[in-house]
């Protein structure tokens, strides 16, 4: 019995040690060809199985957008739903806030790979460019009556009972196009 306690208590904290030394980065971009918006994770570490626990990822959008919960579809690492909106707050009334979670589930990463973790619609299904994932620490954080909430990005491991979180920053975060950017080459004839 206590090599068995011993052994369970050795592989949780290997788990913990090793999901703390490795983070996650976050992107949105705009999908033209399915008329969707996506939000990828890439991690600078690789595991089969890992406990991806509540997380939430947080999209700020022009004040312009209507109004209304994302239609969101997940992919993985849980069931993602558009739980929290804030529309231009006293601390930035010039944006719209939505806070996106899950309670996480078992999910392979492979070092340096994106992976779709879910992807959204806005209301009346129109693409409007300027979408951008909450930068934490610059964004508003939370304040009762300038900004109501807290749409900070986390991503907590499930074996560490969510107090760790391994997000680390958002990457090409300069706000999402409504068309694909095709460079062509020119010919080069004589």
């Amino acid at each position: 019995m206590k090599r068995l306690f011993l052994l369970t208590f050795l592989l949780v904290a290997g788990i913990s040690t090793y999901a703390q030394s490795g983070q996650i980065d976050l992107t949105l971009r705009y999908n033209l060809a399915q008329s969707r918006y996506e939000v990828y994770a890439r991690p600078n570490f690789s595991q089969t199985g890992f406990l991806w626990g509540s997380a939430q990822v947080s999209v700020v959008t022009p004040a312009s957008v209507g109004n209304g919960a994302f239609n969101v579809t997940s992919h993985n690492a849980g069931a993602w739903d558009d739980n929290s909106q804030l529309y231009a707050p006293a601390a930035a009334p010039g944006l719209d806030f939505h806070g996106i979670g899950s309670t996480g589930r078992s999910t392979t990463l492979v070092a340096n790979q994106e992976l779709l973790l879910f992807s959204f619609t806005l209301p009346g299904n129109a693409c409007v460019a300027g979408l951008r994932l909450f930068v934490n620490g610059s964004d508003p954080g939370s304040n009762p009556s300038t900004m109501p909430g807290d749409f900070t990005n986390v991503v907590y491991v499930a074996a560490a009972n969510n107090t760790t979180s391994v997000y680390r920053a958002n990457y090409v975060n300069t706000g999402t196009l409504c068309t694909d950017c095709v460079l062509v080459a020119p010919s080069l004839s004589k």
